[in-house]
């Protein structure tokens, strides 16, 4: 998550930021340090969540506002040009469907001038690769709480793609070793890929960062990019 934040850092100070699928918050307390002047957090899970009925949370740094919300379905709740920074990391590989209604919004909160972060798995990461040499299913099992699961991992192409239907400039983009892998032993092996010509390609995490033009644009959304949607049916000729 540091390396996530030193790509806003500089926009986060000073500004407000939005963080979609926030918990655990890391990178809205990070925000607050560097002098971010507003934080929220979209967050969803189960009905049963615990924290569903709680408006805002404190963290060393600061407030924190909460809103439980599905970005696939419900609009997100902020007045348009609310925000500075937009960040949505390891989020979009959760959603059921083309994130359309995402980026609707995203377009529609996120100021002239502001940036959306978003980091998805790499479906061609090394990991995925040697699962498949070795037989492994490289899709997660069926869970009792299906938001978790991985419906869509992207590729970089598909990244960027996503970006251009939203409108906004490309800034960076490019590839992380994995911010999460509970196996320790393997960290140093990803940092070695994450920085290494061609093989980074194969990295577990793909990162982009887009900047929303001056001028927001105003045309009605198009088709979805091919790269990451289709018409076709699932019905044999």
């Amino acid at each position: 998550m540091d390396r996530t934040f030193a790509l806003i850092r500089d926009k986060a100070a000073g500004g407000a930021v939005l963080d979609i699928g926030a918990s655990p918050f890391y990178l809205l307390d990070r925000a607050l340090q560097a002098g971010a002047t507003r934080c929220d957090g979209i967050y969803f899970a189960n009905d049963t969540h615990p924290m569903r009925s709680i408006p805002q949370i404190y963290s060393r740094s600061g407030k924190i506002n909460l809103v439980h919300s599905n970005i696939e379905t419900e609009d997100l709740p902020y007045e348009a040009d609310s925000f500075d920074v937009v960040a949505a990391c390891e989020v979009l590989e959760h959603l059921e469907n083309f994130p359309a209604r995402f980026a609707r919004e995203v377009r529609r909160v996120l100021k002239p001038g502001g940036l959306l972060c978003v980091t998805v798995p790499n479906v061609s990461s090394i990991g995925n690769i040697l699962k498949l040499m070795m037989q492994r299913n490289i899709y997660y099992k069926y869970r009792s709480d299906p938001s978790g699961r991985h419906r869509h991992e992207y590729t970089s192409r598909q990244l960027q793609a996503l970006f251009r239907y939203i409108g906004l400039d490309l800034v960076k983009a490019g590839y992380f070793p994995s911010p999460t892998s509970h196996l320790t032993w393997l960290r140093p092996a990803y940092r070695a890929i994450a920085v290494t010509p061609v093989i980074r390609n194969y990295s577990p995490v793909l990162f982009a960062v887009g900047r929303m033009p001056d001028r927001k644009p105003d045309a009605a959304f198009g088709p979805p990019p091919p790269e990451l949607y289709t018409e076709d049916l699932s019905i044999e000729d």
